[in-house]
């Protein structure tokens, strides 16, 4: 049995596109198109509005915050909900109190099986 850290400490700033308290833990990266890692928004974090390079899925496991697509509005999210990216799309993620997401990147993600809110 293997123990592995998943805090901000092992990951590093996500500094693009105007985030602030805003780190990512890689998790998993492998040859094809995708990854999966962790984004920990600290309060008053952000990350930036940009555009996907894939379709990206964004599960809150921790706290609450706000999620955008291209128009900018911002939608409440919390633990236990997650939204969708498709490539190319403008969005943005930010949080008052903190947030933990889980990030699935990959050119193709099946999400036949999520149940939609």
């Amino acid at each position: 049995m293997k123990f592995f850290r998943f805090d901000k400490e092992v990951g590093f700033p996500i500094k693009h596109y105007d985030s602030q308290a805003a780190h990512f833990i890689k998790v998993s990266r492998n040859k094809q198109e995708n990854s999966i890692g962790f984004i920990q928004l600290d309060a008053g974090g952000v990350v930036g509005y940009h555009q996907a390079t894939v379709q990206q899925l964004f599960i809150v496991v921790q706290g609450e915050g706000w999620v955008t697509g291209t128009d900018r509005e911002r939608i409440s999210i919390r633990s236990g909900e997650g939204v969708m990216w498709e490539e190319g799309e403008w969005h943005e993620s930010g949080s008052e109190s903190g947030m933990l997401a889980l990030v699935v990147e990959a050119k193709t993600l099946d999400t036949s099986l999520l149940q939609e809110k």
